[in-house]
């Protein structure tokens, strides 16, 4: 169940999306995808796009999309909800319960209350379930789809506990995912982690019950494979392996996040819109790619902003708010300057040590050696032989899972 702020006055419409694949034009997609290359920063237009790349069935992207949305608009529950049904259509419940619960926590809606109804019942978790629906017609009474589920649930409930009152649900903390830097020491650590979000106190702010420990399938993935993982390009100084890079991950429809310098894309103006016209996502990695692991916060900020600079000149827009460090050097001082400059700094657990230019056999054995859920993967724009192991890797993660 999408929500859409932007169009306040087709908001019951717009709830009701995860029941229908909408058939759009291929003149509209085109209308808005304009107007997102126009206004990339605008979290409505970025929400009412990720709506329609969902009813086209790219779930994957429309989750990218509304991620970014959140970049600009932290407090929109909209979009929290719309990932939890993106992740909720993809299979993956639990991920989808844990973005209900953030969108709860930032505003109670009736739609959010029904989504998480679908995934309790969908749990055999009928209580929870009747719970959550009748959360949902406090909030809109004439919420029919709400009204129609729990009647349908009543005599489930009364079979298998002979009461018709849904349980006393268990608060539970409110938690979103954030890409965060792994640490060098612990690889095995996901790339996320989940804050509490703040919320008041009070029965009406309770995002509902925890999923229960008994589910009919397991949902956690074994760490050697399933999952998602992370394939990111540092690119500094050469552009030799770019055009294989782009054409192969074109061919698999797979959309990474560039770690460009400012300098790359002052020299290499055309290639950078490429990356951005395929969908792909530009990150900072400085100006000029020095060492700043003993830097201070002015020459930092300098390097940062001079390299966003460059962004912005030559592609119209500042990059994502995440930061590579130069040749990953890197502490607990620096991060927090980065961190309070607004940015993520971004480490990652595989390095293929491409820009060596090691036969290519070898740059394919350190990914199979180390792949694994949440992995964060670091090539180089500028290696022959990393490009030329490119389409075996992305073969071996897809394999994978």
């Amino acid at each position: 169940m999408y929500s859409c702020h932007f169009f306040r006055k087709f908001a019951l419409l717009l709830a009701c999306f995860c029941l229908f694949r909408l058939a759009v034009p291929a003149e509209a997609a085109s209308a808005i995808a304009r107007y997102v290359r126009a206004n990339p920063d605008n979290p409505e237009i970025l929400n009412s796009y990720g709506i329609e790349l969902a009813n086209a069935g790219n779930l994957t992207e429309a989750i990218r999309i509304w991620r970014r949305a959140i970049d600009f608009a932290p407090g929109n529950v909209h979009l929290y909800n719309n990932i939890g049904s993106a992740l909720k259509r993809l299979g993956h419940d639990e991920q989808a319960w844990q973005w209900y619960a953030t969108a709860l926590s930032i505003k109670p809606t009736y739609w959010t209350y029904y989504n998480l109804a679908i995934i309790y019942r969908d749990r055999n978790q009928i209580d929870h379930a009747i719970w959550s629906l009748q959360k949902s017609l406090e909030l809109d009474p004439g919420f029919e789809m709400a009204r129609n589920m729990l009647q349908n649930l009543g005599p489930d409930l009364q079979k298998n506990s002979g009461t018709a009152v849904a349980k006393k649900p268990v608060e539970v903390a409110a938690m979103m995912t954030q890409p965060r830097v792994a640490p060098k020491s612990a690889p095995e650590k996901p790339l996320f982690k989940t804050p509490v979000a703040s919320r008041p106190s009070g029965d009406d702010r309770k995002t509902g019950p925890a999923l229960s420990e008994k589910m009919e399938l397991p949902l956690q993935l074994p760490d050697d494979g399933g999952g998602q993982v992370f394939l990111t390009f540092d690119g500094g100084a050469d552009d030799d392996g770019f055009t294989t890079i782009i054409k192969e991950l074109a061919q698999k429809q797979i959309k990474c996040t560039f770690f460009l310098t400012g300098q790359f894309v002052l020299k290499y103006p055309e290639k950078a819109r490429k990356l951005l016209d395929e969908g792909h996502e530009i990150a900072n990695h400085s100006m000029n790619h020095p060492d700043l692991k003993n830097s201070g916060a002015e020459k930092i900020a300098a390097e940062i902003e001079e390299a966003e600079n460059a962004f912005t000149k030559v592609v119209g827009r500042r990059g994502a708010p995440f930061f590579r460090f130069p040749f990953g050097h890197q502490n607990a001082r620096v991060e927090k300057i980065v961190e309070n400059l607004g940015y993520r700094p971004v480490y990652w657990h595989i390095d293929t040590i491409d820009w060596r230019e090691d036969p290519v056999k070898t740059i394919i054995a350190r990914v199979n050696k180390k792949l694994r859920r949440g992995a964060v993967i670091l090539m180089h724009v500028g290696s022959k032989n990393g490009a030329k192991a490119l389409p075996e890797i992305l073969d071996l993660i897809v394999r994978r899972g």
